[in-house]
């Protein structure tokens, strides 16, 4: 009966704990803005911090289970983003879920060029690589055949807010998705310190909800998510 129950227990949480890399998109109407892909390459304004570095705790249920970390290294036009994220759960002194996801970007002067990534989700191996070619951005990832993606699409990192204009790259397995959102203003959010920032609030929709917040410099600050009784919330450090 224990065993059973620690395996039911474990296969909650491998669904509750699918970080929200991707949104799919449907039966979402009303307020829900469903903008088009640019046809023309995107030049973001980059909002990156000047420690270069954006740390977040991560809490399921109040705990903390993990840490999600991005930095920035710039060299002339080159920009090189790096996101390590970790997650341990247990029961007990038992550990009954782990998840790994290392990943690697490459911009050049403000144009997305290549992203690079390997994801562990509790024994499961997940894999992204897309890389900008004559023809366009090139993904191939252990969801489904490879493809051209469209102009101006964007992975599904958060940082930069402009991944919310269209459609998105799952970082994890290359899906492309729909990214449909709504805006819903500015409001305090709470970091890892206890202070609160001011910052404005996202909504993705899809099978996945998740919230996302960045402050006035358009800087991520903070997100939520919730799935099959899980709350995850991101402290920013």
């Amino acid at each position: 009966m224990r065993q059973r129950h620690f395996i039911a227990r474990r296969a909650a949480l491998a669904q509750a704990l699918t970080l929200p890399f991707g949104a799919r998109a449907g039966g979402i109407g009303g307020a829900w803005a469903q903008s088009p892909v640019a046809t023309a390459p995107i030049r973001p304004a980059l909002a990156i911090p000047s420690s270069e570095r954006i740390r977040f705790q991560m809490r399921r249920n109040g705990d903390i289970i993990g840490a999600h970390e991005l930095t920035f290294a710039r060299e002339g036009g080159l920009l090189v983003v790096s996101v390590a994220i970790d997650i341990l759960v247990k029961f007990g002194p038992i550990p009954i879920y782990r998840y790994s996801h290392r990943a690697s970007e490459r911009w050049v002067d403000g144009r997305f060029m290549a992203i690079e990534s390997r994801t562990d989700r509790d024994g499961k191996s997940l894999t992204l690589r897309a890389v900008r070619q004559s023809q366009g951005l090139v993904v191939e990832g252990s969801f489904g055949p490879s493809y051209v993606a469209p102009e101006g699409v964007l992975p599904t990192t958060y940082w930069n807010k402009a991944m919310l204009t269209g459609q998105a790259i799952n970082s994890e397995d290359g899906e492309l998705m729909k990214a449909p959102f709504q805006e819903l203003g500015l409001e305090p959010v709470p970091t890892a310190s206890g202070a609160a920032v001011v910052a404005r609030h996202y909504r993705i929709g899809g099978d996945l909800p998740v919230d996302l917040w960045y402050d006035e410099a358009g800087q991520w600050v903070h997100l939520v998510f919730e799935k099959n009784g899980s709350r995850v919330v991101y402290e920013k450090l």
